[in-house]
This record gives structure tokens, sequence and C-alpha cells, in this order.
């Protein structure tokens, strides 16, 4: 994993940076579309209503505030792969499926109804690549750049090490389309694993 970065200097981006910069080099990356790989088994989503209702102990009413969401992703995504990016992402989940794991991946089968291809791998799948640390968040835009993502303890966003180098770019994008093959389809995976679990306590 390191020798992906050797040698390559980054700029690293405080939040109120990193947002921005993101979104204005989103809108150009085209075919080579955007992909993402997420590690940690939990993240602060803020006030996002469905985690809220999550976070709260109402499962039911964080279920529904997802389907509710429906229409604003068929607009976003519509948005999105009519400018002909592609989007995906490679979700690792660790045994025993943690609250958020399990609340995220129905968000995720939503999400790729309209249009986000993600790929769900077991974290033993990617045992040999993290002998010495788990796998950092990664972010690739096309051949943009890579973001190297930061979480405050608590998994809040915290900003992010962003590096341009085309060479440090390509070879991002290589190892995150090795990982997309190695897992399983959420449409897949979801049924399969997810969706007959009871509802997961959030104080886990």
């Amino acid at each position: 994993m390191h020798e992906i970065f050797d040698g390559a200097h980054g700029t690293r981006l405080e939040q109120a940076s990193y947002t921005p910069d993101f979104m204005e080099r989103f809108w150009r990356i085209g075919a080579e579309g955007f992909w993402k790989l997420e590690r940690m088994q939990h993240y602060d989503e803020g006030d996002f209503p469905s985690y809220v209702a999550f976070r709260s102990g109402d499962w039911g009413r964080s279920l529904q505030l997802i389907e509710e969401l429906r229409p604003a992703y068929e607009e976003e995504f519509g948005k999105i792969t009519g400018s002909d990016i592609g989007l995906h992402r490679v979700r690792v989940v660790e045994r025993p499926v943690t609250p958020y794991i399990q609340w995220e991946l129905n968000v995720l089968h939503v999400k790729q109804e309209y249009g986000e291809q993600v790929s769900v791998l077991e974290a033993e799948r990617v045992a040999s690549y993290e002998r010495e640390e788990p796998l950092p968040e990664l972010c690739v835009l096309g051949s943009e750049a890579v973001y190297v993502l930061d979480y405050t303890p608590a998994g809040a966003p915290d900003g992010a090490t962003r590096f341009t180098q085309s060479d440090v770019v390509a070879r991002s994008r290589a190892f995150l389309r090795e990982l997309y093959a190695m897992g399983d389809g959420v449409e897949a995976y979801f049924p399969r694993e997810i969706a007959h679990l009871e509802a997961p306590d959030p104080g886990l």
C-alpha cells in the first residue's frame, strides 16, 4: 500500500478547503470516474436525518427516511451519470457487522439503484494489505487527484491530503479497481448478509 505514495508530496487540506477543492474537480473527471475506499467501521454523519434517527434508536424511522431520499438520489445520480461520470465505492466490512455498517449498507443498497456501484469486501480479504496498519480512506477523482481522507477519533470528517501526481493517481485508481473486483456487489451482498438482521443497538 505504501508504494502507491512513495516519494510523493501531498497537500494537506483542512475540511473547509477540502470540500470546495473536491467539488471543483469532480465535474471534470469524465470516464475514469469516482472511486472511493471506505475502511473505518463507523463515521459520524452529523445531522443527516436517517443517521440521527439511527443514533437515537429509532430504526424504523431511520429506514423510512432512507426511502424518502429516493427522489433526491434519482435527481443527484441522474445528473452525475448524465455527465458520464461513473461512481464506484469499495466498502470493507468487518465481522461482526457494526451497527453503523448495518445502517450504511441500507443507504448504499438504495444508492446503487440510482447509479452508484458498490462492492462490499470482507475485511479478511484485505488482510494481506494490512500487515502494518489498516488501509487508508481514499477518494480518487478520475485522473485529477487522489485524497487520503482524515477523520477525528469520533469519525467526523477532518480534511484530507491531496495528491495530483499522475502516477500516484493512476496507481491509486488501479488499486481501488483491484479491490472492487474482489468484492460482492451490494445488490447481492445486502439481501444475503444484511437485510435479515434485527434492528441494531446504536450504543454498541
